[in-house]
């Protein structure tokens, strides 16, 4: 890992401010509700928060838009504007306090409380998914699995029962479940999302490379693996040509 920049050594920019303090920051920040985000800004956000994390973790407590913009490849203007949602937090040419942000961003993104959500299918993919340590850092509480292999049925995995798919309308209304990752083919895909749907779940991260048409109540994200190596062959390709 690159070692993190210190935002003391950053010039100043004038559209920097802080502050000091993490409980006055985080006074002094308005909330902003996430219907207001647009939803390009509201990915940039999640890219800021993230970095905004490493910073606070290596002790960072303030910094500058420069500094950040140095680890996303974003332009310090672009940062400063999507940050000024936030308003302005004093002090201007000092920085921008890392642990209040942090708290602004959050919650803004809806992560500063706890989600309780269920993972259908424990493949190879949905696997690493249950070890991947980010989902409860960020407030997604892990509550149940839901497998259609016999063999797996009835046990756990770091701790988290294994139940049959075909006891989804049994269980999921006891977890009070907002939310699901969707790990399975394209074949049962859409009608499992329309049984999640059914049973309340507000939302759906799906790893299926298939579109899933749900009423307007729930909330769907689709991450296609495929799709976003073509992306990348993309902006390699047209890297290339710019060069």
């Amino acid at each position: 890992m690159s070692e993190m920049p210190s935002p003391e050594s950053d010039s100043e920019q004038p559209g920097d401010s802080v502050k000091l303090g993490a409980d006055a920051a985080s006074e002094a920040i308005p909330s902003v509700r996430s219907g207001d985000i647009p939803a390009a800004t509201a990915s940039r956000l999640g890219l800021y928060l993230r970095e905004l994390q490493h910073f606070l973790r290596g002790g960072t407590e303030t910094i500058k838009s420069n500094a950040l913009g140095r680890r996303l490849g974003l332009s310090d203007s672009q940062i400063r504007r999507d940050l000024a949602l936030f308003g302005e937090f004093g002090k201007r040419g000092v920085g921008y306090n890392v642990s209040g942000l942090v708290q602004a961003l959050r919650r803004a993104l809806g992560t500063d409380g706890n989600w309780n959500t269920i993972l259908i299918g424990l493949g190879n993919l949905g696997t690493a998914l249950v070890r991947y340590r980010g989902f409860r850092e960020q407030g997604f509480r892990l509550q149940a699995i839901f497998e259609s292999d016999a063999t797996k049925i009835g046990t756990e995995l770091d701790g988290i029962p294994i139940y049959g798919i075909d006891d989804l309308e049994q269980i999921v209304p006891r977890l009070n479940a907002q939310m699901a990752i969707l790990a399975v083919p394209v074949g049962p895909a859409p009608a499992l999302a329309r049984r999640l749907a059914d049973l309340g779940i507000a939302g759906i991260l799906n790893f299926a490379p298939v579109s899933l048409a749900l009423h307007d109540e729930v909330s769907t994200v689709d991450v296609d693996l495929a799709v976003e190596l073509q992306r990348l062959a993309f902006a390699v390709v047209n890297s290339d040509r710019s060069s």
